[in-house]
């Protein structure tokens, strides 16, 4: 893959952190840092992209009855739902798969999930060729034919309650089904991926964020899952109601309005959100459209595959993503040298060079 011209232009790039250059001269004014928690402080590709995957196939196998056993979605295709946007919640996204698949399995009268999983349209075709950025869920029920007998036969099917159930349990486990969700799992009686869970942040990091910045978290996980996050992470402790938006406030990200109060309760000038995908990055460019006297500068970390052949870094650089990095940690030593090193006030490209080096 190749950086066009004028992207090279307008970022400086670093072996594992990209910055526009437009903000540069910002980020030592930088007092607030609002944190998405999947993909970012946690790593949920073992724990809520499997889940995604599992509950799919344990839907179509034991629900429905479906014959086979080629898996119907994998932890890497979950992202084609992530990039094209509106499926920030991965309830809402395994919806949609299994709505994907239940159209499939009419238009080609099919009961076998080999045979669903191998006829065109692919995952990648009818995220990236039949969706429309942002649409989400929504979106893929629009698309269910109108014929009313084909579309009454997809949706009696199609149950969204028993899907998110089934989620759950496979999430929590036997051990937190019942915190976190409030009942106990009938269907799946077995230790939850959330023990696959592990922490992204430099726990180090903790006393540099409190001495610098007000801290916010805005996550489309709900209030039990978010908690339970912040325990793990340790920052319980520095996290009080106020600074955080779940998705349990109806605000649900790329509608800015989580930002907005976030923002208002941290008294924010000039803050930076840092997320992982695209609904993340346009949560960002809405709050600034609809906000003046405070900004954002928008962060989106990659986890892996941070080089220019992965055809993400092209995709945020031209939709003018201020910094890219491979991770959170990444973002933070910038920041901490940014604030510590640069005594004696310069910024810029050449104090981009100087920290490269």
């Amino acid at each position: 893959m190749l950086i066009s011209e004028k992207l090279n232009s307008n970022y400086l790039f670093s072996e594992d952190i990209i910055l526009n250059k437009k903000i540069l001269d910002k980020l030592s004014r930088v007092d607030t840092l609002v944190f998405d928690i999947d993909g970012v402080l946690i790593d949920v590709r073992d724990s809520f992209r499997k889940a995604v995957c599992q509950t799919v196939q344990f839907y179509f196998k034991k629900i429905l009855g479906f014959q086979g056993s080629q898996n119907l979605i994998n932890p890497e295709e979950v992202e084609y739902f992530k990039m094209v946007g509106g499926f920030n919640n991965d309830w809402d996204l395994t919806s949609a798969v299994v709505l994907f698949y239940l159209m499939k399995a009419r238009e080609n009268n099919l009961k076998e999930v080999d045979e669903l999983r191998s006829i065109k349209p692919d995952i990648k075709t009818f995220t990236t060729k039949m969706l429309s950025p942002g649409g989400g869920l929504a979106k893929v029920i629009d698309l269910i034919e109108k014929d009313g007998q084909v579309k009454e036969w997809i949706l009696s099917l199609w149950d969204k309650d028993l899907i998110t159930k089934i989620f759950q349990q496979i999430y929590a486990g036997e051990e937190y089904c019942f915190n976190i969700y409030g009942f106990r799992p009938s269907l799946i009686k077995k230790d939850g991926l959330i023990k696959q869970e592990r922490i992204i942040i430099d726990k180090k990091k903790k006393d540099f964020l409190q001495q610098y910045f007000s801290i916010g978290i805005l996550t489309g996980r709900n209030r039990r899952e978010a908690r339970i996050a912040l325990e793990i992470l340790g920052w319980d402790d520095i996290i009080s109601e106020e600074k955080i938006t779940t998705a349990d406030d109806g605000l649900e990200k790329p509608h800015p309005q989580g930002l907005k109060r976030l923002s208002a309760s941290l008294k924010t000038k000039l803050g930076i959100y840092v997320g992982d995908i695209r609904d993340d990055l346009v949560t960002v460019k809405n709050f600034n459209k609809e906000v003046r006297k405070t900004k954002f500068l928008s962060a989106i970390v990659l986890a892996e595959g941070f080089n220019l052949e992965n055809k993400l870094v092209n995709f945020y650089l031209n939709e003018g993503v201020d910094l890219l990095a491979q991770d959170v940690n990444c973002i933070l030593d910038w920041l901490e040298r940014d604030k510590i090193v640069d005594l004696n006030g310069k910024v810029g490209v050449d104090n981009f060079e100087r920290k490269k080096r």
